[in-house]
């Protein structure tokens, strides 16, 4: 055959010889004997290699359980940092109103309804939950104006319409809410400090030298 103008040759495969002195019944069973050997042998192999993995699989379980268990161990009691969570915001919270101002002008609502009888209800609701609220603001921010604010709350029973025209302000120094977060954060990192496990005992060396 030619390629690109080259004259290539290919030589024929030669054809395989057999013996029939090779293939005699002792000879035959020497060779499957052989290959039964070899095959074992592989076998064998394979399983020591099955087994060394399966070996190195249950030691890193294991390591991986008693890590676990370390860790676990290491961690603060759940019951604790929750109480730690509602501590601070406990904190934060006295903090940031404690240093709050609520400036009043004027606070007037006018409750409305399609029926007369919701109207009644809803006006008796406000007013039961509005005054409670102003006293808790005073006694726990800087409520201000009050003396002087415009505070009004009545029913209408000739409109369907809930009305609030409300003129407040708020007021709070950054210097107060960031004396506020530092006493927070210092107050965290004590109190984590605190409920941190004490570590565990290292157990002691009993063995004797001889």
């Amino acid at each position: 055959m030619s390629f690109l103008g080259l004259r290539l040759f290919v030589l024929p495969k030669k054809d395989k010889k057999y013996k029939f002195s090779n293939y005699t019944l002792k000879k035959i069973a020497k060779r499957d004997a052989k290959k039964a050997k070899k095959d074992a042998k592989k076998a064998e192999k394979q399983k020591a290699k099955q087994k060394q993995k399966e070996q190195k699989k249950a030691e890193k379980k294991k390591i991986t359980k008693e890590e676990k268990k370390a860790k676990k161990a290491s961690r603060p009691a759940i019951p604790d940092m929750a109480d730690l969570f509602l501590r601070l915001i406990k904190l934060f919270f006295s903090g940031f109103f404690g240093r709050f101002h609520f400036h009043v002008a004027k606070i007037r609502i006018k409750v409305g309804t399609s029926h007369a009888a919701t109207t009644a209800m809803l006006y008796c609701a406000i007013c039961g939950v509005f005054k409670p609220l102003l006293i808790i603001l005073d006694k726990h921010s800087n409520l201000h104006g009050m003396k002087n604010a415009d505070i009004d709350i009545s029913p209408d029973y000739l409109h369907e319409d809930l009305e609030f025209d409300v003129d407040l302000a708020f007021s709070m120094s950054i210097g107060a809410l960031l004396g506020v977060l530092l006493k927070v954060l210092f107050s965290a990192l004590v109190g984590w400090g605190k409920i941190q496990p004490a570590p565990a005992p290292k157990a002691a060396d009993t063995k004797k030298e001889k």
